[in-house]
């Protein structure tokens, strides 16, 4: 599994239009190689809010695919907003992974 991670720094009090920008995504659901979208808001800070955008793919490849097609295109048109101040990209393979134990039978 490949996983993309987007660290977004924005302003102060701009934390529910990210989250709604994000609420209204459209199309990575339906790209092939698609596994999951999260966002994560990191707690208290002060000067600034951080978010982690990550999304999980069968392959970079699936990855690569997204990036190149006409959905990602319109998903990011319009230029970066103002209260963006930082944001940077990271990759990442899975290598383990697991769940909850199963219940231990009687």
């Amino acid at each position: 599994m490949f996983v993309a991670v987007n660290h977004l720094i924005v302003k102060p009090g701009h934390g529910a239009e990210v989250e709604r920008r994000f609420a209204a995504r459209s199309g990575v659901e339906r790209q092939p190689g698609f596994v999951r979208f999260e966002l994560w808001r990191l707690r208290k800070q002060a000067d600034h809010e951080e978010y982690l955008v990550v999304t999980h793919w069968e392959s970079e490849e699936a990855h690569a695919d997204w990036v190149q097609s006409e959905a990602f295109r319109r998903a990011h048109a319009g230029g970066r907003p103002d209260f963006f101040l930082d944001s940077h990209l990271s990759f990442y393979d899975v290598r383990l992974t697991s769940g909850p134990a199963a219940p231990a039978s009687s």
